[in-house]
């Protein structure tokens, strides 16, 4: 829930009500002569989300660029806004927030579409500071002269020092001196204090004295000056969320509490045991609920279970066709653990290339090298072979010469 946003909590207490309202409302009919439509609007319910558990998972596995999840709950934030009193805020709130930066360049957009002030202040922050180069400083300074025509002050500001500088936008001194007026009629302290100084030392100004005590006092009025604001992308620009600093409490308490185990092999296998027993469980407890829920209506959900079922079974194929081998590699951990023998085998396999490990010479050279530093005679002579031919490595008779003399010693 979004804390400090006024009618945040309102907003989300009316928008998860009337959504409950929508979907479970039709259920009251069950004891009235229209129960039949509240039957068929159960099994309606019960389909959508067996068929959207079963997207979610052939998502997940197939890795969507927008899972399912994802999905799920932009549609919940989109209707939550509709009942906030001030959705550009609650969007802002939100980005600032957001656990993967796609969640919050969506949440900013969805602020800057609303077409207020403060979300395109914040997207040409995140243009400004972004590192977008050259053309994100120019979208940037666009953005902000955006912002300052609907009024935002520090927007304004912003406006005045890029035309002032020329950093963005072609200089313009006597346009920056409007637009530092407009922020500082705005009550924007820093464009006071800017124009005081430049009133007294000339600065794009013209020198007068009286101006720039007015300014001066103004700026007097409005301290303390507010601190440039950051990009909402920003992680330090954020706030500190309490849900987040708990979560990570509580992860790196499982961690220490789970690390004594994972450490022995014993511990990894009583683990695994208990996972293998409760997903078993969880699978036949989920089972037997289809089941008995799926005869009501004709098993009609097992047959709409068997487009997933081909779906997971061709990715599954296709992982297993296309992708690389999963699984602990023995003899290259016993290579990089420094067994002489293993390294000299897997220089082997790299010579002459297999299923697992195409053929490269070089890596062959390297393993062949590793071995024979540790005194594998086997590994010394196919090392030699290699600077003899110029297998992997630049052929040098006398390199190859300094091995096969060691391998006789």
């Amino acid at each position: 829930m979004a804390r400090g946003i006024p009618g945040a909590g309102r907003a989300w207490g009316l928008g998860i009500a009337s959504l409950l309202a929508l979907l479970l409302g039709p259920l009251l009919l069950f004891p009235t002569p229209l129960g039949r439509l509240a039957e068929a609007w159960a099994g309606l319910l019960l389909l959508a989300a067996w068929c959207y558990g079963a997207a979610a998972f052939v998502g997940l596995l197939a890795r969507a660029n927008t899972p399912p999840l994802a999905l799920l709950e932009r549609g919940l934030r989109l209707w939550v806004a509709r009942f906030a009193p001030d959705p550009e805020a609650l969007w802002l709130h939100w980005t600032r927030h957001a656990y993967h930066p796609d969640q919050a360049w969506w949440c900013l957009d969805r602020a800057v579409r609303l077409g207020g002030s403060e979300g395109i202040f914040q997207e040409g922050l995140v243009y400004l500071e972004g590192g977008f180069g050259p053309g994100g400083v120019i979208d940037g300074v666009q953005r902000m002269g955006r912002a300052a025509r609907r009024g935002h002050a520090e927007a304004a500001f912003r406006y005045a020092e890029a035309l002032r500088t020329g950093h963005g936008v072609a200089a313009d001194p006597v346009e920056a001196g409007v637009w530092y007026r407009r922020a500082a009629s705005a009550d924007f302290g820093p464009a006071a204090a800017w124009l005081a100084r430049a009133c007294e030392a000339g600065d794009g100004l013209a020198v007068d004295p009286e101006e720039a005590r007015r300014w001066s006092g103004i700026a007097a009025r409005l301290a303390p000056h507010p601190s440039p604001s950051r990009s909402p992308l920003r992680h330090d620009a954020a706030p500190d969320d309490p849900l987040v600093r708990l979560g990570g409490r509580l992860a790196g308490r499982v961690e220490a509490v789970a690390e004594p185990a994972v450490s022995h092999p014993a511990g990894r296998w009583i683990l695994l045991l208990g996972l293998v027993l409760l997903a078993g469980g969880a699978l036949a407890t989920v089972g037997a609920f289809f089941w008995a829920g799926s005869s009501g209506l004709h098993h009609l959900p097992l047959l709409m279970l068997a487009p997933p079922v081909l779906a997971l079974a061709w990715q599954a194929w296709r992982l297993r066709r296309e992708g690389p081998r999963r699984g602990r590699d023995r003899l290259l951990a016993a290579a990089e653990s420094g067994d002489p023998g293993a390294s000299y085998r897997l220089g082997l396999a790299f010579l002459r290339g297999d299923a697992h490990r195409p053929k490269d010479d070089l890596s062959a050279v390297l393993w062949f090298r590793k071995a024979a530093e540790a005194g594998h005679r086997e590994a010394m002579l196919a090392l030699a072979e290699a600077y003899r031919g110029g297998h992997g490595v630049v052929r040098d008779p006398r390199a190859a010469a300094r091995w096969e003399e060691a391998a006789r010693t």
